[in-house]
């Protein structure tokens, strides 16, 4: 190589971001609660138990699935119980996890949460969370795809970019980067818990599957005491 053609020692170095500077980033948490298998029946049969005694429920994204009333933390339910420990317990270390230097103990959480059951090609319609600071969802039954599946999208969760600019790119590199999709889908697993910011818009695939698929959703906020 000749000399002419060697790059500098400063055009290498600027080749090598010192620092990559997330701006605007919407973080997404997951975890696992492992609720134990004995447990997780009776989950899903005080589900049921609270459908049966309130088939109506309560009619906002849901479409052709059933959502319960919004006051699952007042459920004497074992199950339910410790559903909403671990939920807030998600919630807290996600919280600590962007913000290290927040104290918990000068907050009070305010929550609410609530179960959907959606049956065959029951979905959930756009929308988001307003008036909180997480948004967290537990997902207790979740069929597995068969020969109904006709999309290879049943019951996917699908996030919807908050940067209403994104679309303005032009560059390939938008379809080709996380960065820059315009939505990201999630494939959800049993006893899998998302956390997200309560603005990120979502919603929810039909579920292509002959079997209910049950999940809990819930709304998080910080209040300084």
């Amino acid at each position: 190589m000749k000399n002419s053609d060697k790059k500098s020692d400063i055009e290498e170095k600027s080749e090598i971001p010192s620092k990559v500077i997330h701006t605007f980033s919407t973080p997404v948490f997951s975890y696992n609660a492992a609720l134990p298998e004995e447990l997780h029946k009776q989950l899903l049969k005080d589900v049921y138990a609270w459908k049966q005694s309130d088939e109506e429920g309560v009619h906002k994204s849901n479409n052709r699935g059933w959502h319960s009333t919004t006051d699952i933390f007042k459920r004497q339910e074992k199950s339910f119980r410790t559903i909403c420990r671990a939920i807030l317990n998600c919630a807290n270390a996600s919280t600590q996890n962007i913000a290290p230097n927040v104290d918990l103990d000068a907050h009070k959480i305010m929550a609410e949460g609530w179960v959907n059951i959606n049956p065959q090609w029951g979905y959930n319609a756009p929308h988001d969370h307003p008036g909180y600071t997480w948004s967290l969802v537990y997902y207790a039954k979740v069929p597995e795809d068969d020969e109904h599946n006709v999309t290879g999208k049943s019951g996917r969760i699908e996030f919807l970019d908050p940067r209403t600019n994104i679309a303005a790119m032009s560059m390939e590199l938008s379809k080709l980067s996380g960065y820059f999709a315009p939505k990201q889908l999630f494939h959800p697993r049993e006893n899998m818990i998302l956390c997200f910011p309560s603005y990120l818009r979502h919603w929810v695939y039909p579920n292509e599957e002959p079997e209910d698929r049950i999940s809990m959703a819930f709304n998080i906020k910080y209040i300084r005491k």
